[in-house]
């Protein structure tokens, strides 16, 4: 895989893992909406889990990096 190639999936992470923090946040305020974005969020983690494992088999990547995403692309 190229560089360019894995850049493109950094950005994809970073911003599959914004989504998914404001899904979760969105869910905390409006719980009686929980039922109708559940799926959708539940989708855009396995999407995260996916590119991860995708990334991982190029370059280990670090606990924070995971949960923060990655900082220099």
């Amino acid at each position: 895989m190229s560089k360019e190639d894995l850049d493109k999936l950094k950005l994809e992470y970073n911003y599959n893992l914004k989504r998914f923090y404001n899904g979760c946040k969105y869910c905390e305020k409006h719980k009686d909406e929980v039922d109708k974005w559940i799926a959708e969020i539940l989708t855009i983690l396995n999407n995260i889990e996916w590119i991860l494992i995708k990334i991982q088999e190029y370059e280990k990547v670090d606990k924070d990096t995971i949960l923060k995403g990655f900082e220099k692309i």
